[in-house]
């Protein structure tokens, strides 16, 4: 993706016009990185505006001459995982003190398409082990590319590629143990 570094420095200097020049070429980015980690259109569009308001919150923090987009990748998916321990908190609390939860659905949805299968199999994967293979398999990042995104060693990512292959090959197989 091509960037143009004058942007950040005029965001710097307050320009609105570089703020919305940024959100802009930027916002498809985080949308696709966002919707790896939530489902609901609303939650996706509450932490893309989250991620941008810490954006440009540490705007006087970012060297032009750097990686931007890498950046930015890395502050969408420090804030959706700290929004996942957030979500993960109150349910948690609402489990521990909150009213009984209603029972879930009895009735089986029909089988799936096989592209089902595999959504519903993604879904069924930690966070840890779904976005990096989301990143490598669908938004084609390199393993570098993703170690810097999420702030981890190459080595982790590869192990968590290998763990959520494994995984997948699992669900998929039918094979999976249940908890």
């Amino acid at each position: 993706m091509e960037f143009d570094r004058e942007l950040i420095v005029r965001a710097q200097a307050g320009d609105r016009s570089a703020h919305e020049a940024i959100v802009n070429q930027f916002s498809a980015m985080v949308f696709r990185l966002t919707s790896r980690f939530f489902r609901s259109r609303e939650d996706v569009e509450d932490i893309a505006q989250d991620v941008f308001l810490k954006v440009f919150a540490r705007i006087d923090q970012v060297r032009p001459d750097e990686n931007f987009p890498g950046w930015l990748a890395r502050v969408t998916v420090n804030t959706c995982y700290d929004e996942l321990r957030k979500t993960r908190r109150r349910k948690e609390a609402m489990e521990s003190y909150g009213p009984e939860v209603a029972a879930e659905q009895t009735v089986a949805p029909q089988e799936p398409d096989w592209a089902g299968k595999a959504r519903l199999a993604l879904q069924r994967l930690d966070p840890k082990l779904r976005i990096p293979l989301v990143l490598k398999e669908v938004d084609e990042m390199s393993v570098e590319e993703i170690a810097k995104t999420m702030g981890l060693t190459q080595t982790n990512v590869k192990v968590r590629l290998f763990r959520a292959r494994k995984k997948l090959q699992s669900i998929l197989g039918g094979t999976e143990e249940h908890n």
